[in-house]
């Protein structure tokens, strides 16, 4: 059986929770019979790899933030074309973690006024719009301690004064520059991973009404 395709994004800062969430929105929607596509921003691609390393200050030459901006948008046209697109086509649900939203969200940050909104969607078209854009809202504190929790090297903008902006851009995006995000949805991020998922249950809740 065929299903309705379907595409959700999540989004929020770095410790937000967006992976946790991911897993409890498949999770259901396999309960439902649904095949699945989970995937993520960078993606596993050539530029991806390449995003990746360089996130992680594993690159000779770190990149500015507009090449940062123009090898996300080159990696989320490649990840719609041999990803994405063809899941949607086989009627398969695709969550995906970051998307188009992080990018007018962490590159705008990274510019530091050099690179607006504009440039980004007009570097990052054609991409596929979402149905649906979920930001996991998390303070900043919180967030922070999750992240030393992982006992990993910091990335490139796992920094206290840099989420902070980028906490309050995310929140800008979402509350009115969201054109290409699909539906947006705010989630309160701090409660328990089972409390947030109360949440977001209820946001796509027609969603799911509608594979049952």
């Amino acid at each position: 059986m065929k299903h309705q395709p379907l595409f959700i994004v999540l989004e929020g800062i770095d410790g937000s929770g967006t992976t946790t969430q991911g897993d409890k929105i498949e999770a259901r929607f396999k309960s439902l019979g649904h095949h699945i596509c989970r995937t993520s921003e960078p993606s596993h691609g050539e530029f991806g790899v390449l995003l990746r390393r360089d996130l992680r200050g594993q690159t000779e030459r770190r990149m500015n933030p507009r090449q940062v901006a123009l090898a996300f948008a080159a990696d989320r046209l490649a990840h719609c074309e041999h990803e994405i697109a063809p899941a949607l086509n086989k009627g398969h649900v695709v969550i995906c973690d970051r998307y188009l939203g992080s990018s007018l969200t962490f590159q705008v940050v990274d510019g530091e006024g050099d690179i607006t909104s504009d440039w980004l969607r007009s570097i990052n078209q054609p991409i596929l719009v979402p149905d649906m854009t979920l930001l996991i809202d998390c303070p900043v504190e919180i967030a922070m301690q999750r992240i030393v929790s992982r006992g990993k090297p910091f990335e490139r903008y796992e920094v206290e004064k840099t989420l902070r902006a980028v906490r309050e851009r995310y929140l800008e995006v979402m509350k009115g520059d969201s054109l290409g995000l699909g539906e947006v949805h705010i989630i309160d991020g701090r409660p328990s991973a089972d409390e947030v998922f109360t949440q977001v249950k209820d946001r796509i809740g027609s969603y799911l009404r509608n594979a049952e």
